[in-house]
């Protein structure tokens, strides 16, 4: 199964998103490559390889100057490995711009090395490029992590708009898997009424666990681990394994969460209502 963690708004914790439940599947067995798409190598850099070690990368395989098996690494995480970026992928959007095909570079790039895993996780880059399309195209369903503010909820409704889009366009139609609610600080009147919006608009489209403020999830990439590594009691490392629960539990589910339409109340059928109903503890 490949999933797309893609947003259209940098700081909605999207690598960290990726690589932590990429780190979380891998923990309870699953074969996962996580491939990093954006120019800025912050997943990779986020699992500790440097920049100066970067090569091969996606970049050679979108170019074709290398098989996607080539350019596979493994971490120090049991089970996950890693396609990095580096900023040679700006090369590709310039160079495959009025290519045809172009959009399903990825798609056809991985389909060799697919049978592998498990899992796929695409680090997708938070803008409309033509690497987040390939994104979306190559992947079965996706992911968008959102920070309960106003200027994220303004970035998701153009996203799904464009993710319906895609099966009249390209001939796919990738899954909604869910909204993850993300930096969630519930001291804060805004982000609570923001939750409560979101939620209400939404419906079961938003996944039950959130995950909460926490100053250890934005430490882990300086130590080039990932949260389980680096704190694997942390409120983050409680909370984005109950997120990769979670999300096995909608990849087999037969339907896909509905969203909700506004003043309309919200009737919660077939996935959790409550991060405790998935056995949550504490995230603070």
């Amino acid at each position: 199964m490949i999933t797309a963690v893609t947003s259209r708004k940098g700081g909605v914790s999207k690598t960290t998103t990726a690589v932590s439940v990429a780190a979380a599947l891998a923990g309870i067995g699953k074969r996962v490559l996580l491939v990093d798409l954006d120019s800025q190598a912050s997943a990779s850099l986020s699992l500790g390889v440097p920049r100066s070690a970067l090569f091969p990368c996606l970049a050679d395989i979108l170019m074709g100057s290398r098989p996607a098996a080539d350019t596979i690494r493994s971490t120090a995480t049991l089970g996950l490995d890693l396609i990095t970026a580096s900023a040679d992928l700006q090369s590709f959007e310039l160079q495959m711009g009025g290519q045809p095909g172009r959009e399903s570079a990825l798609k056809e790039a991985l389909a060799p090395i697919a049978p592998r895993y498990d899992f796929i996780l695409l680090d997708c880059p938070p803008n409309q490029s033509l690497l987040a399309l390939n994104g979306l195209v190559a992947a079965d369903n996706f992911v968008v992590p959102i920070v309960p503010n106003y200027l994220a909820v303004q970035s998701l409704e153009p996203l799904l708009w464009a993710a319906k889009r895609l099966p009249a366009a390209h001939g796919v139609r990738p899954r909604l898997l869910g909204i993850v609610l993300t930096q969630v600080d519930y001291r804060t009147r805004s982000a609570r009424d923001h939750v409560n919006r979101i939620r209400e608009r939404f419906g079961d489209a938003v996944f039950a666990v959130e995950i909460r403020i926490n100053v250890r999830l934005a430490e882990a990439p300086e130590s080039g681990q990932t949260i389980f590594e680096f704190d694997s009691k942390s409120g983050g490392a409680k909370a984005y394994r109950l997120l990769a629960a979670e999300m096995l539990m909608r990849a087999r589910a037969p339907e896909v969460p509905k969203t909700s339409t506004p003043g309309r109340k919200v009737t919660r059928v077939g996935f959790p209502t409550t991060p405790q109903s998935l056995g949550r503890t504490d995230l603070n």
